[in-house]
Order: C-alpha cells, then sequence, then structure tokens
C-alpha cells in the first residue's frame, strides 16, 4: 500500500505543473461516458443542421480560414494565433461562432449545455403539516464540457485534457423540499439542492497502438456508469432512480489515478483508485492523498456492433470509511443498452451497495428511447422508463410512529422536442407508486417542463 501511494502521488505531482491528463476514448467509441456523449451529441446536432453526415469531412469556412492563414500548430501560442486568424468576431458576432473559432483554433470540442427546470408536485403538502409547499422549484444547472486534444502522433501517441464542471442553483423552492411532499427516498431529479463541482479535470496517455491508456486526475464514476438516457438528467430521464446509479456511494469527483485496457475497440477494461475523502468535488484536494485511504474500482464494458450496436457492462467499487461517509461500502452495477434497428433504444441497469451511506441499497431500472422518431429534429427524444428502489431502513433517520415502506417505484415518460439550432423543450411526467416515506398514499406525482439550451 505504502508503494501504490508513493507512485500515485508521484504520478500527480509530476502533472501538476501540466495539463491534467484525459479520460481518452476515441470519437467512434460506443463505450457510454456522459461528458464525452454530450460532446458527440452536440456535434451530431451541429452536423445535422448543416446538412453534413458525420462520416463526412468537410471544413467550415471558419476552419478553412483557420488552415489557409495556419495549417499547423507549430509552437504554444499557435491557437491564439489561429482564433485571431478566424476573425469570428466579423458579420454578426455569435457566442456559436466564437465556440466554433475556438474549437477550430485549439483542436478541441466544447459543449455548454445549460438546463433550466420547473417541477411541480401532488401533493405539496408534508405529511403531518398544513403548509404547502411553494411550486414550482426553479433548478438552473450549467455544465461545460472540454476535451482538447494536445497532441496526436504515431510516435508518442494521444494526449487530451478533459475539463467538466457542473453548477446547481434553486430559487423559490427546492427539490429536496418537494422530497418531502412527495415522499420518495431517492428524488425527484438527479441535483435536489444547490451545489458545485469538478466532475472531470483528466489528462489521459493513449499509446501507440490504441491499447493502453493510462489517466490522471479528477474524475467520477458517475462518468461511466450509465448507458445512453438513464445516466444525465440534462439530456434524457430526469428522475433520480432513472437518471444515475440510485445506490451509487462514491465520489462526484476525486483526484486518482486508472489504467485503460482495450484489446479491440469493442472491449474496455479498467482498473484504478482515487482519493477516498472528497466525496463532492468541490475543488482539488492534494492533501488527502498522503493519508492512505483510496476508493478501489474495477470496470468492463463490451460494446458489439451487431443490431445497430450497444453497450453490456459491469462496475465494480469499494469506499473505505471516512468522516463526511462513515460507512465503508462494496457496490456493483451492471448496465444494458441495445439498439434494435434505428429508432429503438433499450436499457436496463441492476445496482447495489452494502453499507448504510445513502437511502437505497438496491435498485433495478429499465426502459425504451427512441432518437429523432419521425425524422424532424436530431433533437427529438422519447423516452419511457421504471425503477424499483430497495429503501436501506438503516440509513434513515431513526423511525417515527409512521411506518417506511421498503420499496418504491417510479415510471418516467418524456418527450423532447426540438426548436431551431439552439433550443429544446421536455415535458415530463413521473408517478411515483407506493412512495416510501408516504405510507399513507399509493401513488405521489411529479411534473416538469426542462427547457435546454445547447451553444
Amino acid at each position: 500500500m505504502g508503494l501504490f501511494r508513493f507512485v500515485l502521488l508521484t504520478g500527480l505531482c509530476a502533472y501538476s505543473t501540466s495539463p491534467f491528463l484525459s479520460y481518452a476514448i476515441s470519437p467512434k467509441h460506443h463505450h457510454h461516458h456522459r461528458y464525452a456523449d454530450r460532446l458527440k451529441r452536440n456535434q451530431h446536432y451541429r452536423n445535422n443542421r448543416n446538412s453534413i453526415k458525420p462520416s463526412q469531412n468537410i471544413e467550415s469556412p471558419l476552419q478553412q480560414k483557420v488552415n489557409e492563414k495556419y495549417p499547423e500548430c507549430k509552437n504554444i501560442f499557435s491557437p491564439i494565433k489561429n482564433f485571431l486568424a478566424s476573425q469570428a468576431w466579423e458579420k454578426n458576432l455569435s457566442l456559436t461562432k466564437l465556440k466554433l473559432a475556438a474549437q477550430n483554433a485549439t483542436n478541441s470540442q466544447i459543449a455548454l449545455d445549460l438546463t433550466l427546470l420547473p417541477q411541480w408536485t401532488h401533493p405539496r403538502i408534508n405529511s403531518g403539516t398544513t403548509q404547502p409547499q411553494k411550486l414550482p422549484s426553479w433548478q438552473l444547472c450549467f455544465s461545460p464540457n472540454i476535451s482538447w486534444e494536445l497532441y496526436n502522433s504515431p510516435e508518442a501517441g494521444t494526449g487530451t485534457l478533459d475539463f467538466n464542471y457542473t453548477i446547481v442553483r434553486y430559487w423559490n423552492n427546492s427539490a429536496a423540499n418537494l422530497n418531502t411532499a412527495v415522499g420518495t427516498s431517492a428524488g425527484i431529479n438527479d441535483y435536489t439542492a444547490k451545489e458545485s463541482y469538478l466532475g472531470q479535470l483528466t489528462f489521459s496517455q493513449t499509446f501507440p497502438g490504441n491499447v493502453w491508456t493510462i489517466v490522471l486526475g479528477q474524475y467520477s464514476l458517475y462518468a461511466i456508469d450509465g448507458t445512453l438516457y438513464d445516466n444525465d438528467q440534462q439530456t434524457g430521464f430526469i428522475s433520480y432512480a432513472l437518471s444515475q446509479n440510485a445506490s451509487a456511494t462514491y465520489s462526484q469527483g476525486s483526484l486518482g489515478a486508472y489504467l485503460q485496457f482495450s484489446p479491440t475497440a469493442e472491449i474496455q477494461i479498467q482498473v484504478g483508485a482515487q482519493d477516498a475523502f472528497d466525496l463532492t468535488g468541490t475543488s482539488l484536494n492534494f492533501n488527502n492523498l498522503t493519508k492512505n485511504k483510496y476508493n478501489f474500482f474495477g470496470f468492463f464494458s463490451w460494446s458489439p456492433s451487431t443490431w445497430g450496436g450497444g453497450q453490456y457492462s459491469l462496475l465494480l467499487y469499494s469506499t473505505r470509511s471516512v468522516p463526511k461517509q462513515p460507512s465503508q461500502t462494496m457496490g456493483w452495477s451492471v448496465n444494458i443498452g441495445q439498439n434494435l434497428g434505428e429508432k429503438l433504444y433499450v436499457f436496463g441497469r441492476w445496482n447495489g451497495a452494502t453499507g448504510t451511506a445513502f437511502a437505497i441499497n438496491r435498485s433495478v431500472a429499465w426502459g425504451i428511447a427512441s432518437a429523432n422518431p419521425f425524422n424532424r429534429d436530431p433533437k427529438d427524444l422519447f423516452g419511457l422508463g421504471c425503477a424499483i428502489s430497495k429503501v436501506n431502513t438503516k440509513a434513515l433517520p431513526p423511525p417515527s410512529n409512521t411506518p417506511v415502506r421498503k420499496y418504491e417505484t417510479v415510471a418516467e415518460v418524456f418527450a423532447t422536442i426540438g426548436f431551431g439550432p439552439h433550443l429544446s423543450l421536455t415535458p415530463d411526467y413521473q408517478i411515483f407508486i407506493h412512495p416510501a416515506l408516504r405510507p399513507e398514499r399509493s401513488t405521489s406525482q411529479v411534473y416538469g417542463v426542462r427547457g435546454n439550451f445547447i451553444f
């Protein structure tokens, strides 16, 4: 353990004065990664708006202007020169033009995902009270993503810097308060209160041959634990049990390292470790790396290309006892996602964790999704899903006179409708059947309309 701590700390410190290396995934991969898929989705929307197929390599006028004056990056100032050469501020300055110019000048991908989510509930009065909750709760979520390919050569391989930061703010009321009225042991969305965290700041070195990748920096297992539509509240399902691993006990982001082995394009194997003390990911904290407590994980993903492509993955992890989370845990997550033709996607997940770190210790989820079902807009998406969660009664506060149900079920349906190049609206409906913390009720409902602003 001492040798492992020395190697991990030395590696992180060695890179602390240069960009952190990123999560290495080929742009054509089928393996789900929350932040990489956001970038791919953003690029797909732009290509469809311009009537260009993703497989075509057609340069934009901005890229042509950059390439004419500066065909390649020769020094560290080349990206600045390329950006200035693009003259993106000419003729109708816009955020989209500036973002595209920055991407082309730096050989990067940028996604600026902004969502606004008002939610209403029935009931709106907490059990045992007469004061109604203020409705709706307004959630604002901003989550920028950047992937910057620093170099790519046959001799050196590929080095990539990845960044993600998530900011969540509420006004009028919070989802945490509405959870009490609904009586759910999980949540009506993925971010039930105000928070800010660094989900990823990593540097990956993929060696020649694209078989081995080493990754250093801050990352979270939330990014890989899921499939296309059940792992991101901003683009897929909204309810807690359908937008992530409902029994997860790992960190939102902490420093660590992992090794990825990709013997074929269809297989990925990862093993790694993280600082056990940082659960919230609010900052980079190097001090904890010397305290000799690490969380470990192993991940296997198989992504066959048959039947339109799919993914089958297994995540195993363990967390140590720390002051912010005294219960030591071991967890697992099995994920299945499969395209059945061009318009139908089916998914399923089974996950669980030991210990008393969270109010749910088992969960199973399944559903279907259809992207652009009527060939109207690439942002159009329909989803229907269901999740059954087992309540971890040992993790709840001391019991009162009101009993708690051992299981609760949530069913959710949503329809994302695209409007123009930058906007989509998603009416969403959730019904909680036998909510765990409101045993006197048979159902509770949640209504919402998510607005996505894509730049």
